[in-house]
């Protein structure tokens, strides 16, 4: 362990290439079945674990999953707003238009999803709040898997709620596309892409901006990502997938950690590299990867120290640095699939604010020579996981087991059991048992602030969940119901009672929740390219006394959705989305009067024509300005429109 510390402190930051040297397989889904849904193609999938291959479908592993033509279709123009269509998912923002965001899934905090890109997985360690900051533009994504529930063949055990897989680099067509859009609030947003086949390489790129000077005091932003994919095949070699990216972002944070403080401001940084490789050998799959990720942020209470009292001397500075290799195995055969895998994942930070002291302080990057980190932390990870699927005509099922040593937490385990039944074509019924684990964030542990005290006696959240799934599709027509329970031991929560300032991290002793999801839906040429209505309900069975949750008990209790793509004429078309919210929790207003939150209906819209080489569209969100909370007193965008054009060559 101490040479891994040393070299992650002191070398292998600066020189992200010397991680490369083992590669990987993403977490790829090869899509044997493909049911329409919205837009024509939203529908679940049953995924195989090897890309190289078409192999058995897995019944057991139901991923809702976006098309290229959904994302494009949709009025969103940022992953947190085109997730927030699907069934048993709750984005809470604070910044417009993908500043930044929280997910969490069927009740669970936004700490206890992990968020992967092209199957290595970018899950930040700091503090879920940054598990969007991901540079990659929206238009570059070719598919996005969401995962509800836990899965043992994906490395760590934080997919404690579910998991999303964003999924670039599958577009074969050789094409270049720019595009420009504005909107209210100054909006501007600029991007440029690329995908080349070159004889065995695949190349992607691209480079997007997107600002806008606010829909109320202190909310303009500004952030610009880079992204690099290269992709090499040989039928010897096996596949080579290596990708390259980094964001700048800036923006003003009104009230985003507290009513209090109306003029706070963040500005990050993001850098990731990951190479990856997969083949496959007779009945054998084996695939490796090697991954970093680097995040730096620069948190101010006070904008430019305006207005800050004199014992404000310095904002919060911290760099998180995740740094991985894995390998994995598969072996098919008559009776199903075998899978092995084993992981090193190193998470380290520096730090004024979190982590224990330095010995000697180190100086802040793009700071002055007198801001330094005072603190620091690092723990090392080894994850490993077995798994058995069996195949017996209609009948499918797995059993699992994956564990976790982690240097602050020592030994934890999760395993899982799932059975299913193929009683038609296009039609199964499944069960499942898992149990899942997730350690606790660094700012769970450490942080401090005049709002926030954290607890570093914090334990890892176990759960146990059963679930029953239903799932039928025919002819353009598909319906899904499902069902879970979920119990929950040492939920990590923010707490404090409403006469109090401060935040406090706690375990809740037990959370139990329950609820399901159900979707119908039909596919129809070009008139009615779909119609969908989707419905989830959660109940967390948990009485926080007189304590106010932060996260942990603040959920999306009802949530519906209604969506629909038509045709209108030569060209023309439009979707439309009608959703319906209603969170539990409550929250101090800014007058310091306990409130609960109200329920709320959003529509939105877009209307665009498409040509052969050029589309030019029109959109709103908040069609109605409605006035609504994802945060409490954090109050949100009213009606947004936007328009755009996108030329392809």
């Amino acid at each position: 362990m101490g040479l891994i510390h040393i070299t992650m402190k002191t070398r292998l930051f600066p020189l992200l290439a010397a991680l490369f040297l083992a590669a990987a397989q993403p977490l790829r889904a090869v899509n044997d079945t493909v049911p329409p849904a919205l837009s024509g193609e939203i529908g679940e999938v049953q995924v195989t674990g090897s890309r190289t291959a078409k192999v058995a479908s897995d019944r057991l592993r139901v991923i809702t999953t976006l098309s290229r033509s959904d994302i494009r279709a949709l009025p969103a123009q940022n992953l947190q707003e085109l997730l927030d269509y699907l069934p048993g998912i709750d984005i809470r923002t604070r910044g417009a238009n993908g500043v930044q965001a929280d997910i969490s899934m069927r009740g669970g905090t936004f700490d206890q999803t992990i968020v992967m890109l092209n199957g290595i997985n970018i899950t930040e360690t700091q503090t879920g709040h940054f598990n969007f900051d991901i540079p990659v533009d929206l238009s570059a994504v070719d598919r996005i898997e969401v995962l509800q529930g836990t899965s043992m063949s994906i490395f760590g055990l934080s997919a404690f709620a579910g998991a999303i897989n964003i999924i670039t680099g599958e577009n074969g067509d050789c094409t270049t596309e720019a595009a420009i859009s504005g909107g209210d609030h100054g909006l501007l947003s600029a991007r440029l892409g690329t995908n080349q086949n070159l004889g065995p390489w695949r190349l992607t790129a691209s480079a997007s901006y997107n600002g806008s000077s606010g829909y109320m005091h202190n909310t303009d932003y500004s952030y610009g990502n880079l992204f690099l994919q290269a992709q090499y095949a040989d039928e010897k070699a096996g596949h080579f997938n290596l990708q390259l990216g980094g964001q700048l972002k800036d923006y003003g944070a009104n009230s985003f950690y507290s009513l209090a403080y109306p003029d706070q401001f963040e500005s990050t940084k993001t850098l990731l590299a990951s190479l990856s490789w997969d083949r496959r050998i007779g009945s054998f799959v084996l695939s490796a990867s090697a991954y970093a990720r680097i995040h730096q942020d620069r948190y101010e209470l006070y904008r430019d120290f305006v207005g800050a009292p004199a014992s404000y001397t310095s904002h919060n500075h911290h760099i998180t640095t995740t740094a991985g290799i894995n390998f994995k195995g598969a072996w098919y055969s008559a009776v199903g699939k075998t899978s092995v895998g084993i992981e090193l994942r190193d998470e380290h930070i520096l730090s004024n604010v979190l982590g224990s002291p330095l010995a000697s302080p180190r100086h802040v990057p793009f700071q002055p020579d007198s801001v330094l980190f005072t603190k620091a932390k690092n723990r090392l990870n080894v994850n490993y996981f077995a798994e058995q699927s069996f195949s017996f005509g209609r009948f499918s099922a797995s059993l699992g087991f994956a564990g976790n040593y982690n240097t602050m937490f020592r030994h934890n385990y999760a395993y899982g059991a799932n059975l299913s039944y193929a009683f038609a074509p296009g039609g199964n019924i499944s069960a499942s048992v898992n149990r899942a684990l997730r350690l606790p964030t660094f700012l769970d542990l450490y942080y401090e602030s005049p709002v926030q005290i954290a607890n570093p006696d914090l334990l890892p959240e176990k759960s146990l969940t059963a679930e029953l799934s239903l799932r039928y599709s025919l002819r353009g027509l598909r319906a899904s119901l499902s069902a879970y329970y979920r119990v929950g031991h040492d939920i990590i929560d923010w707490v404090k009672r409403p006469d109090e300032t401060q935040w406090h991290s706690m375990n809740h002793s037990r959370v139990d929740a329950m609820g399901g999801e159900a979707s119908l839906g039909y596919s129809y040429g070009y008139w009615l390219k779909d119609i969908s209505a989707t419905y989830s309900f959660c109940h967390m069975d948990k009485d926080a006394g007189a304590y106010i949750s932060k996260y942990a008990l603040d959920y999306l209790r009802h949530k519906f959705v209604l969506s629909l793509s038509h045709g209108i004429w030569r060209g023309f078309g439009a979707s439309w989305t009608l959703s319906y919210q209603q969170r539990a929790g409550s929250y101090t207003d800014r007058d310091g009067l306990l409130c609960t939150y109200s329920p709320v209906w959003l529509l939105d819209g877009r209307v665009y024509w498409q040509g052969s080489r050029c589309t030019l569209y029109v959109e709103a969100s908040n069609i109605t300005d409605a006035r609504y909370y994802d945060y409490g007193g954090i109050l949100q965008p009213g009606i947004w429109a936007k328009g755009g054009i996108e030329v392809s060559i």
